[in-house]
C-alpha cells in the first residue's frame, strides 16, 4: 500500500483533521477508504473523508482525549495493512440533457464553446469514481470530468436547484439529491432519487462506488419520473 505524507491539526476541542499531501487519485481514494475503516475502530468517534483529508471527530466529548487519540491515529496511518480496493459498483445514472429541464444548459454551452451534443458525449464518456459524499445528504463528489467542460461556478448562485439536477462547477460534476440553493451550472436532470430517508441505507451512492452518466430523451425522462411517483 502506498504511503503518504500528512499533517495533523486539532480543530476546536473535539476534532482532529488529517491533511494528506497528495492530489486526488484512485490510489489515494483506496488509502483513504482503508484508513477510514481502520480509524472507525476508535471509540466514540465519527470519521469523514474528502478528496485528500480525514476528519476524526468525537461523538462523546466526555471521553475524548487528544493525546491518546493522536497517538493511535499516527499508528494507524503509518501501518502497512493491505489497502481496501474501491469496489466495482458502477451506477448507471440516466440523465436528460434538455433545456426544458436543464435551465443552464444553453448558456453553459455558449460559455464553454461547445454544442449540446458534444457536451453530452464528453460528460457521459468517463466512469467517475466517487471520492466522498457531502454538501447535501447523498451528494457525490466525483473525479474525472473532461477539462473541456470546466467552467467556474456562477457568480450569483441559484436559489432553487431542483432535486436530481446534474451540474458542473469548476472542475467537478455532481448530482443534487435534494432541492437546494447552488452555484453550479445545471446541464441535465436524472429521474433517480439519490437519497431516501425511508430506506435502511438512505444514500444510493457511497464513497468508492463509480458513476457513469447515460443520456436519455425528454420523453424517457418523463416516463421514468411518472413511473417513480
Amino acid at each position: 500500500m502506498n504511503t503518504y505524507q500528512y499533517a495533523i491539526t486539532r480543530l476546536g476541542e473535539f476534532a482532529i483533521l488529517i491533511q494528506v499531501d497528495s492530489k486526488a487519485s484512485h490510489e489515494l481514494l483506496e488509502w483513504l477508504l482503508t484508513k477510514k475503516a481502520q480509524l472507525q475502530v476508535l471509540t466514540n468517534v465519527e470519521v469523514v473523508t474528502t478528496y485528500s483529508e480525514i476528519l476524526v471527530k468525537s461523538i462523546n466529548p466526555v471521553h475524548f482525549n487528544y493525546e491518546g487519540i493522536e497517538t493511535r491515529i499516527h499508528k494507524i496511518l503509518n501501518s502497512s495493512t493491505e489497502s481496501i480496493e474501491a469496489n466495482e459498483i458502477i451506477h448507471k445514472i440516466p440523465v436528460c440533457y434538455h433545456p426544458e429541464i436543464a435551465p443552464d444548459l444553453e448558456d453553459y454551452a455558449s460559455k464553454v464553446g461547445l454544442d449540446i451534443k458534444s457536451i453530452i458525449n464528453l460528460h457521459t464518456a468517463p466512469v467517475y469514481p466517487v471520492h466522498f459524499i457531502g454538501f447535501l445528504p447523498g451528494f457525490p463528489y466525483l473525479e474525472g470530468l473532461n477539462s473541456r467542460l470546466f467552467l467556474n461556478r456562477k457568480e450569483t448562485p441559484s436559489q432553487h436547484v431542483a432535486s436530481g439536477s446534474v451540474a458542473i462547477g469548476g472542475t467537478q460534476t455532481g448530482i443534487y439529491p435534494q432541492q437546494s440553493p447552488g452555484g453550479w451550472h445545471v446541464i441535465g436532470k436524472t429521474p433517480l432519487h439519490l437519497f431516501d430517508i425511508s430506506k435502511t441505507s438512505p444514500a444510493l451512492i457511497k464513497a468508492g462506488d463509480k458513476i457513469q452518466f447515460t443520456s436519455i430523451t425528454l420523453e424517457a425522462y418523463n416516463l421514468l419520473s411518472d413511473k417513480d411517483e
